[in-house]
């Protein structure tokens, strides 16, 4: 059959069309929340989310979003005052596309500005990979210069793959546009991208989007003559659904018929609009009523688009949004109850928030519920970048009506953990990581022989040792680094196995080389964390002594991660068993029996190292780094 996009451009739809109203959102509850806090007035507390792992992504799995972004583009926001724009032509709240020289002026006139890495494309990816760590891709161009190339940096520190981005051209050129931000934080665009490099269409193919779950445009695609369409149909040759953003009503004005031809075919499964880009796809911008509630044809435009595309949304500015599913038809009201400082990537933001929970399969009001929430973030600064303070508001405002039924803190008490954790890890230095029983005492044999190796291993590498702070072997090895007078730090829990009280008294640790958790999760996240290898030239381990449960789930959760590509996937970490007389022999026979019976495939255990003395990890080690 022919694609779903390359069909009639009209289709009949089962069943009665239902007639749908806005009065509901009169009855809809407006959520109020406590405005994201400046973090100096938190007491000196890291508001930031942490990462229970920063040693590499999924490299080899295809990002599950990939948006399009024509050509880079740094936005350059500014507050200016209401008589500002008197001197301007278009409308407030548009965009008009002006040259170099006219951007040039616009800043020398406005005084102060912000600059970061923009575009609505952009914008949204930055908000899926860094937000809600969901793997996302930039399709496009970028010229050579030094905007393109922070626009790059700027979207790999936010986690977006930039790896389908085309540099082109040794005297290429970066869009820019200026965002004017009035006192209600309403913005209004004067982009720059005339001489910028862009995207042919010809460049787009079904290949650099196999495996892609959804592809995202905006009308803006429209500027370069046929990449709208070339890229709808790579996406359906690929297997992908789309996702499209009207972009803006001057958009939609410009491109109405090519745009409603393209909505029609099919080939666009969820459409995002504003409301005056709902009334202008209807034709005409302005309001046919005084109320949004009731305006027909914002009411029009959901329906139309609804008939069009399997997801319609609508927002709505403050007052929220509306959507529909097939017949499903659904109101959020918008998150009130801080200041509106810009709202430059409000839309772009919402679209971040809803596309993950479609992407997590949530119902129509949770997306919904999402798109809102990371909307509201992204308006209580300047730029259209949701900041760290602002993403940990995101994330305890997305949690918080389903957790409060919880009794006990301690999703709030597993985070501080973590986060101290994080500190003295940054403080320390990540090192060699030793794994064992807390058990033995000191005159076992293989106490012995683990202070040897730390002391060894220490002298060779010369890299901190970390354990869990705990007895026996933990205790044996840094010990040893100890007498080779190097770094020791712990994390510590409460209570080891074989112990009965929790007493700083009873460490060999400094105390501020030592963090106590009550709970096992951020411990051992942490203990991970400490032998990451974040750059080529630093020497980590992960060293198993002969230990009991604890030591082996440390172990398996250490393969496990290997296995889907969470650890060391940028540079790898060697973990070696240290089989003292055999002690290991069984686990051994175990992971082969595994393999046999096809439990475990071939070459998942790769990075496992067994070694029977310390004489052979050291040389092991000696060789893995070169020394």
């Amino acid at each position: 059959p022919a694609p779903r996009w390359a069909r009639a451009l009209t289709r009949a739809v089962a069943g009665p069309r239902v007639r749908f109203k806005f009065d509901m959102l009169d009855d809809l509850v407006t959520p109020k929340v406590t405005p994201i806090k400046d973090p100096a007035s938190r007491g000196g507390a890291s508001a930031k989310r942490k990462r229970s792992l920063e040693a590499g992504g999924d490299e080899n799995l295809p990002p599950e979003v990939v948006a399009l972004q024509p050509l880079a583009v740094i936005d350059h926001s500014a507050k200016v005052a209401d008589s500002f724009f008197k001197s301007l032509d278009g409308e407030t709240g548009g965009s008009v596309r002006v040259g170099p020289d006219d951007l040039q002026r616009l800043l020398m006139r406005v005084g102060e500005f912000t600059t970061k890495a923009g575009g609505s494309a952009a914008n949204t990816a930055r908000g899926l990979a860094h937000g809600f760590d969901v793997r996302t891709a930039l399709l496009g161009a970028v010229g050579q210069d030094e905007w393109g190339k922070l626009f790059v940096s700027s979207m790999k520190r936010s986690g977006v793959d930039t790896s389908l981005l085309e540099v082109k051209g040794e005297k290429s050129y970066t869009g820019r546009c200026v965002c004017l931000v009035d006192k209600t934080g309403q913005r209004t665009m004067r982009p720059s991208l005339e001489d910028a490099i862009r995207l042919q269409p010809d460049e787009v193919t079904a290949d650099q989007l196999r495996g892609v779950k959804w592809v995202v445009v905006n009308g803006y695609s429209y500027y370069g003559r046929g990449l709208m369409e070339a890229t709808v149909a790579a996406a359906t040759a690929a297997g992908c659904k789309v996702a499209m953003h009207l972009a803006s009503f001057e958009i939609v004005r410009k491109f109405r018929e090519p745009m409603s031809r393209l909505l029609a075919s099919g080939g666009i499964h969820a459409v995002f609009a504003n409301e005056d880009e709902a009334r202008e796809l209807v034709g005409g911008g302005e309001a046919s009523s005084e109320s949004i509630e009731t305006d027909t044809k914002i009411e029009a435009a959901l329906a139309k688009l609804a008939e069009w595309c399997d997801i319609a949304v609508v927002t709505l500015g403050d007052k929220g949004c509306v959507a529909m599913r097939g017949t499903e038809r659904v109101e959020q009201k918008a998150f009130k109850g801080f200041a509106v400082e810009d709202t430059t990537g409000a839309g772009d933001l919402f679209s971040s928030g809803f596309m993950y929970g479609v992407l997590r399969d949530a119902s129509l009001q949770r997306c919904c519920e999402l798109g809102c929430l990371s909307g509201a973030a992204v308006v209580q600064s300047m730029g259209a970048e949701i900041s760290e303070e602002g993403w940990t508001w995101v994330h305890a405002h997305m949690h918080e009506g389903r957790a409060r039924s919880l009794v006990r803190g301690s999703a709030a008490a597993v985070q501080r953990e973590l986060l101290a954790c994080y500190e003295l890890i940054e403080s320390i230095g990540r090192g060699v990581v030793y794994y064992g029983s807390a058990r033995l005492k000191a005159d076992n044999p293989h106490f012995v022989k683990s202070r040897e190796l730390g002391k060894m291993v220490s002298e060779l590498l010369g890299t901190p040792t970390w354990t869990g702070g705990g007895p026996g072997m933990m205790e044996a090895a840094s010990l040893g680094a100890m007498d080779a007078g190097k770094a020791v730090a712990g994390i510590r829990i409460e209570r080891e196995a074989g112990t009965k009280v929790r007493s700083a008294a009873q460490s060999y640790l400094k105390p501020d080389h030592t963090v106590f958790c009550k709970f096992l999760s951020p411990r051992k996240v942490a203990l991970v964390d400490a032998g990451v290898r974040k750059k080529a030239e630093d020497r980590t381990a992960y060293v198993f002594l002969p230990g009991g449960l604890g030591t082996m789930d440390e172990l398996f959760e250490l393969f496990t991660l290997y296995q889907l590509h969470k650890l060391g996937t940028d540079h790898p970490v060697p973990v070696i068993i240290v089989n003292y007389d055999g002690f290991y022999d069984c686990l051994l026979n175990f992971v082969e029996t595994m393999q046999g019976h096809g439990t475990v495939g071939a070459g998942e255990y790769d990075q496992m190292v067994v070694k029977n003395t310390n004489e052979e990890v050291v040389e092991y080690l000696r060789e893995y780094y070169q020394i």
